[in-house]
């Protein structure tokens, strides 16, 4: 299946945006683009694959959603050499942090994207398009949308919700005030459940977005607000969807495998210009190009979680002279690299089932579950503590080794609640936090631009 590349966007979009250093970078659209542009199927299709493009950059999920995701867990110190990332690892970081404040941009970048295409799209006529071809293409700037919310309102809480083109620099367009979060998760839910309306049962290239990745969403949403419920209910839905565990847990992350029955989303690129930057930075040599300080370091607290005997461990990390490596990226390629990000995948789905049906008391079914992910991993039956408190841990443990060094930790450390999240920080770094660094400060030069927003 063929990779998405976003060469197309940038040569026929790329001239018609203007870049607005004003408050969220949305960028609005000039009267050239608003009069030649958006008059075709292909101009739609060139536009949703901007969208998918705003992921690849080293201010989203290139680097930086990896470093809050892990680095600011109990899985991975900074490592490198850049005073923003350790500062992210140490939980001293301030509003005015680098690294935070690009993230936030490219979110509202990415967001503005979106709106772009939901706004013109929705405005053309039926007849342009293809059957169906229309909503697919909602759909996916939907589930975007969604997505790209669903990351800043785990990052920062409460954030501006901007859900309309950017057409104007007017004062009162732009500069937004923070919604509360609730608000924020609601319009989440109904972008992802609108976007299974409209997205295809199959997705139609590799990268591409499908009915089972918006319903994964939904479960991660709810499970991240406890809605055991509708965490069950949704994952039901795409474990019927085809999904599977791969047989070789390995084969996930060795790149010969790409687009394989168990990814569910994952950030695609093609190398050379479209390359992935990350792998270089975290792979030893020979796997990397260039030998230098590498980051997103191992703990020692998170190799010390891989029981005896779990084939996981060793594509999870490599050690090389006693230095332990991230390794389920395998190529560096000088910053260049063709090997995809994995966002979802089924094992998580099982998982985030596993744990919604203990909560619901039906704890023997989550056990069967949990049984799954340790036998692919070579291990024995869960023959713990049958409690639903053990088993609850049991659970977690095994999101933590089995998603281990890809980008969610921190965020199931957040909804376990403050006091779970301090004693895993202190347990593995020493660090003592308070409850407010639970969240990101706004960046200050969102603040001082936007007179609506503050900390």
């Amino acid at each position: 299946m063929k990779n998405i590349s976003s060469k197309i966007y940038y040569i026929i979009v790329g001239g018609l945006l203007v870049s607005c250093n004003d408050f969220l970078d949305l960028s609005p659209v000039t009267e050239i683009s608003s009069a030649n542009y958006w008059q075709t199927q292909e101009d739609a299709e060139a536009g949703i694959i901007g969208c998918y493009d705003a992921l690849q950059p080293d201010s989203y999920f290139g680097f930086d959603l990896y470093t809050y995701g892990e680095v600011r867990s109990d899985n991975c110190f900074a490592g490198g050499d850049n005073p923003n990332n350790f500062a992210i690892d140490n939980f001293t970081e301030n509003p005015t942090n680098a690294n935070i404040t690009r993230s936030w941009r490219q979110l509202y970048f990415a967001i503005g994207r979106t709106n772009t295409v939901l706004n013109r799209v929705n405005g053309m006529e039926d007849d342009l398009f293809e059957e169906a071809k229309k909503e697919q293409i909602m759909g996916e700037a939907y589930f975007l949308r969604a997505f790209h919310y669903f990351n800043l309102v785990r990052l920062w809480g409460n954030v501006p919700l901007v859900l309309t083109e950017t057409t104007s620099l007017d004062p009162d367009n732009i500069k937004v005030s923070k919604a509360d979060a609730a608000e924020v998760y609601t319009q989440i839910i109904n972008d992802f459940e609108l976007a299974r309306e409209l997205l295809p049962t199959q997705a139609p290239a590799g990268g591409r977005l499908s009915k089972g990745a918006a319903e994964a969403f939904l479960a991660k949403v709810a499970l991240t607000q406890s809605n055991y419920t509708d965490v069950i209910t949704w994952t039901e839905a795409v474990m019927g969807r085809g999904y599977e565990l791969l047989t070789t847990y390995d084969h996930l992350f060795d790149q010969e495998h790409k687009n394989n029955a168990e990814v569910i989303l994952s950030v695609q690129y093609i190398g050379a210009a479209e390359g992935n930057p990350f792998p270089e930075l975290v792979l030893p040599t020979p796997e990397a190009s260039f030998e230098f300080i590498k980051f997103h370091t191992p703990t020692p607290n998170s190799l010390a979680q891989f029981e005896a005997g779990d084939v996981r461990a060793s594509t999870a990390f490599v050690e090389r002279s006693g230095t332990p490596y991230l390794f389920k990226w395998r190529n560096g390629d000088a910053f260049a690299s063709a090997d995809h990000n994995i966002i979802m995948r089924y094992a998580d789905v099982l998982l985030m089932r596993a744990e919604a049906l203990n909560q619901e008391d039906r704890t023997t079914e989550a056990i069967i579950l949990l049984d799954q992910i340790r036998h692919r991993a070579g291990l024995t039956p869960y023959t713990g503590d049958q409690s639903k408190e053990a088993v609850d841990t049991a659970i977690l443990q095994e999101r933590r080794v089995e998603l281990m060094y890809e980008g969610h930790r921190w965020f199931d450390l957040k909804r376990k609640g403050f006091q779970f999240t301090r004693d895993a920080i202190l347990a593995a770094k020493g660090i003592t936090i308070t409850e407010n660094q639970m969240e990101f400060s706004i960046p200050q030069e969102e603040i001082d631009r936007n007179s609506n927003l503050d900390n």
